[in-house]
């Protein structure tokens, strides 16, 4: 630091030591207390003695970088909330300190935003090329008029709230945003998201199409299974062929003399006509009335018996051993 430089630095302490303080006064432009984000404001600090001062600036008591008069944010964010205020020094080591000025204080609230819904439905695409768009700021109780943007350039019409896109206004089908506005504060909202419209309209038709086949489809499906349950009979009543019984009953033996006997089938001339088995070499037919020969006495006391009975009639023979 020169000689002189603290030659002046010294007499000012001095011009002070015995008098007030410097007065040192706050502006802030605009001067609102409640802020939107994206809102630019700026403080200036002002002293009403010569020049040659530093500045000091304060937000909620916490010393910032700045050292300039003036303190300007061109953005606003919610983080920007709070309490400011100023000082000036001089002198070396700082050896002169004014009083603080008064402390403003402001609050940044989150900026509306605004939303675009498209309001062409699903059912209007086969009988419509053109898309309707409708923008809107959302939980907001102000009233707002609205703007539109095609690739981030200001549509020059009327504010409206619905835009219409046709292939013939815009046969590229760009990129479509909207915005609003209003008089007062805060007097515009946040931009909406970018609507892309680009084969909007070819891709609802080709949806439609396959959701169309598929509803269509399912529906011929269900009218067949209904034709087929009432044209068709059940299994159950379909007549099946009975087969011939393998054996006649006696009824239908006597009303019918020529019927075919089922065991002729089995019984062959060449089983009537077998030759004699060796037990019939003898001659000798056996049959009901020929009588049997007896081997014992025992054999022989049971035919006498039986012949008393027979001549006895039905009366009961007692046999004892």
């Amino acid at each position: 630091m020169s000689d002189a430089k603290w030659w002046l630095d010294i007499h000012m302490v001095q011009r002070y030591k015995g008098d007030a303080k410097p007065t040192v006064t706050l502006t802030q432009h605009p001067e609102h207390s409640l802020m939107h984000t994206e809102d630019s404001v700026s403080f200036c600090c002002h002293i009403n003695v010569s020049s040659g001062w530093e500045y000091q600036w304060y937000k909620d008591g916490r010393l910032l970088q700045e050292s300039k008069n003036n303190l300007s944010i061109d953005s606003v964010k919610r983080k920007d909330s709070g309490s400011y205020h100023c000082e000036v020094k001089r002198g070396k080591d700082s050896v002169f300190i004014s009083d603080k000025s008064e402390t403003v204080t402001f609050k940044v609230d989150e900026r509306p935003q605004a939303s675009i819904t498209l309001l062409t439905g699903w059912t209007e695409v086969f009988s419509t090329d053109s898309l309707v768009l409708e923008c809107e700021v959302k939980n907001s109780t102000h009233m707002w008029n609205y703007t539109w943007f095609k690739e981030k350039t200001w549509l020059d019409q009327t504010p409206s709230k619905k835009h219409t896109v046709t292939p013939e206004d815009d046969p590229e089908q760009s990129l479509y945003s909207c915005q609003g506005i209003r008089n007062e504060r805060p007097s515009y909202s946040g931009k909406s998201e970018s609507l892309k419209t680009k084969n909007l309209l070819l891709k609802r038709r080709i949806l439609l199409s396959i959701s169309g086949c598929l509803f269509f489809g399912i529906i011929i499906v269900f009218l067949g299974c209904i034709a087929l349950r009432v044209f068709r009979k059940p299994g159950d009543d379909v007549e099946k062929e009975e087969e011939p019984p393998l054996f006649l009953t006696m009824a239908q033996l006597k009303d019918c003399t020529n019927a075919i006997i089922p065991l002729t089938d089995y019984i062959t001339d060449a089983d009537l006509n077998a030759p004699q088995k060796e037990g019939e070499e003898d001659d000798t037919i056996c049959s009901e009335t020929t009588p049997l020969p007896i081997s014992s006495q025992e054999d022989q006391a049971a035919i006498t018996n039986g012949h008393e009975t027979t001549e006895n009639g039905d009366a009961m023979v007692s046999f004892k051993p």
